[in-house]
């Protein structure tokens, strides 16, 4: 262990807790002795009076000097440049913080109002600093400003973005919306008008999780990444056969006669209106883990039609003989079997 060495790049502060560690290290416990120990560690253009007696002399002497006064106008600009990267591109919150707090200390910013001011500065995201202008006001130390940050930050977290990939769990039994590259039962590849537009359909279902219960939500409205918010049109692609989700309401679906879905492989115009479940008037973000409708909008097509699963099954005979959960589009009354969990899994690179 090497003693630490003061040339005006460390808080004097720092520098003294840095030497009393080393003495202890190295069983010095005489106070005389370390503070001798670190005048002598004291690079030699830093100019420091002859009569320091004890550590306050030592650390006002140290303060005093041009070398601190360059020292922490350096940490001041530090901070105006410093800006918060979430995990999602490539940042990491915990450094951050880190770093925060060590800048704010390196430059003597202990007004809670200040620390505010740049951690404000710091952090890009519209969502962020409305979210964190509102909750900061209650705020009372630096620990209850990282706090509220960090919830913050986890709030952005759990945004639902265009190009997302999610889960959706049917909350009534607890099964994913999932698709395979099976038809259904009596059907054919090109048996349907949308079929023969779209191309080849896959049949959709409910299943335990697993990756054909991987979807990606886009808005066309949104750039990459931009958040997706309630009443927003979006499309609904299965991740591993990259075939998009509608509703064939030319088709009845196998069990309960409501309207068919499936996922086609051309993408067309119609899409999928997401509602919150609870407050239907909601028009702010979908998050992971907001219970969910899923309303179908078909040009010409005036009703409400929504997305549903239930405990019905059907089979696909001379195959496999499973039993497969029933995933179908209707108009009749919202119900609890309507309601669906949005979870986010992740983001896509680009």
């Amino acid at each position: 262990m090497e003693p630490p060495i003061y040339d005006g790049r460390i808080h004097p502060n720092e520098y003294i807790k840095k030497m009393r560690t080393y003495c202890n290290f190295r069983q010095i416990t005489n106070e005389q002795e370390i503070l001798k120990f670190a005048i002598m560690n004291i690079d030699s253009t830093i100019d420091i009076p002859k009569n320091i007696t004890s550590f306050d002399a030592l650390i006002n002497a140290l303060k005093g000097h041009i070398s601190f006064n360059i020292f922490k106008n350096s940490c001041k600009r530090k901070l105006e440049l410093l800006k918060y990267v979430t995990e999602r591109e490539g940042g990491d919150t915990a450094n951050f913080v880190t770093e925060f707090r060590k800048l704010c200390h390196d430059a003597e910013i202990t007004n809670l109002v200040e620390q505010k001011k740049c951690l404000f500065n710091a952090v890009p995201y519209n969502f962020l600093k409305n979210n964190f202008t509102n909750e900061q006001r209650n705020v009372t130390s630096m620990n209850d400003l990282v706090k509220v940050f960090e919830e913050s930050v986890l709030e952005d977290s759990r945004i639902i973005r265009n190009g997302s990939i999610v889960a959706l769990r049917h909350i009534v039994t607890g099964k994913y919306l999932s698709s395979c590259n099976k038809n259904y039962p009596g059907d054919r590849s090109f048996s349907s008008f949308f079929a023969i537009l779209f191309g080849s359909s896959n049949m959709v279902y409910c299943d335990d999780f697993g990756p054909n219960a991987l979807w990606s939500m886009n808005s066309s409205t949104e750039s990459i990444n931009s958040a997706i918010d309630y009443g927003e049109p979006i499309q609904l692609r299965h991740e591993i056969f990259s075939k998009f989700f509608y509703t064939d309401m030319g088709k009845k679906s196998p069990t309960s006669n409501h309207f068919r879905v499936c996922c086609y492989e051309k993408e067309r115009k119609d899409h999928w209106i997401i509602g919150n479940y609870h407050h239907q008037s909601d028009d702010g973000n979908v998050k992971s883990q907001d219970i969910i409708t899923l309303q179908w909008k078909q040009s010409e097509v005036n009703k409400n039609i929504l997305l549903r699963s239930h405990e019905f099954k059907f089979k696909i005979k001379n195959e496999d003989n499973e039993d497969y959960q029933e995933v179908v589009a209707h108009d009749q009354r919202t119900g609890g079997n309507d309601q669906w969990c949005i979870e986010l899994i992740g983001y896509r690179d680009t």
